[in-house]
C-alpha cells in the first residue's frame, strides 16, 4: 500500500495565478523576489496564502520574500525617527504574524528587509542614475509624476496635506524603484512577484536600465469553488 502525501496549503479559500495577459514564462528553477507591501491586505490572510500555494506550484528554486517595511515611512504622518521607528517595527509584526506561511514555502527562502536592501553597495549608484534620469529626461519624470498622481488621486486630491502627500510619494518612489528594478535584476532575480500590474514609473525604470531580469509578475486572486 502506497501513502500519499498531501502537501500543506496556504489557502483553503483563494487560489493565485500571474495575471500576465498573453506572456509565458518557465519558471522551474528560477529566482524570484516576493516583493511585500507591510499593510496591505494581499499580503495577509487567504490571499497570501495563496501566494505562497502558487510559488510552490511553480516550481521557483529561490524565494527572497523582501519586506518592503521601512520604505514606508515617507507615506506615515509622523515626525522622521517616530515614522521610521513605527515602520520598522510594523515589519517586524508582519514577519511573525506571517512566520507560518513563509515556513510552507518549499523553495530556498531568505528574507530580505528594506534597510538591508538600501545598504547595498550598488544602491548609491542605481538611485544617481534614477535621480539623473528624474532631473533631465522629461518622459521619465512624466512617468514617475504620473504614478504620484494616480496615488495622491486614491489618497484624495484637494486635501490641505495634498503637497506634503505628493512629495512624500515622490521621495518614496525614488527610492523604491533603483533597488526594485536595476538593481534586483543585477542581483540576478529572474523575477518580481506583487499582485498589481506594474506602475508607470516602475515601467519606465524597467525600459531605460533593465535589458534583463527582474520580469515583474502581476498576480490575480480568485475564491476556490469550494469556498463559494
Amino acid at each position: 500500500m502506497t501513502a500519499t502525501t498531501i502537501a500543506p496549503v496556504g489557502s483553503t479559500s483563494h487560489k493565485a495565478a500571474f495575471d500576465l495577459k498573453g506572456l509565458q514564462y518557465e519558471y522551474t528553477g528560477r529566482s524570484t523576489i516576493l516583493l511585500v507591501s507591510v499593510g496591505a491586505d494581499y499580503h495577509e490572510g487567504e490571499k497570501f496564502g495563496a501566494t505562497i500555494d502558487l510559488l510552490n506550484r511553480s516550481g521557483f528554486a529561490r524565494v527572497t520574500v523582501a519586506v518592503a517595511d521601512t520604505l514606508q515611512r515617507h507615506n506615515v504622518d509622523a515626525a522622521p525617527g517616530e515614522a521610521y521607528e513605527l515602520s520598522r517595527r510594523r515589519g517586524d509584526q508582519w514577519l511573525a504574524r506571517n512566520r507560518p506561511l513563509l515556513d510552507l514555502l518549499t523553495a530556498d527562502v531568505d528574507v530580505l528587509r528594506w534597510d538591508t536592501a538600501l545598504s547595498d553597495p550598488d544602491y548609491p549608484r542605481a538611485l544617481d542614475r534614477v535621480r539623473e534620469a528624474y532631473r533631465s529626461d522629461d518622459e521619465y519624470a512624466a512617468a514617475i509624476d504620473a504614478t504620484i498622481d494616480r496615488f495622491v488621486a486614491r489618497r484624495g486630491e484637494g486635501g490641505p496635506d495634498e503637497d506634503r502627500i505628493w512629495n512624500g510619494c515622490r521621495t518614496y518612489l525614488l527610492e523604491e524603484v533603483p533597488i526594485i528594478q536595476p538593481l534586483w535584476a543585477a542581483k540576478g532575480y529572474d523575477f518580481v512577484v506583487y499582485p498589481q500590474q506594474i506602475s508607470a514609473a516602475m515601467a519606465a525604470t524597467r525600459a531605460r536600465f533593465v535589458d534583463d531580469g527582474a520580469a515583474w509578475l502581476p498576480l490575480r486572486f480568485k475564491k476556490r469553488r469550494s469556498a463559494r
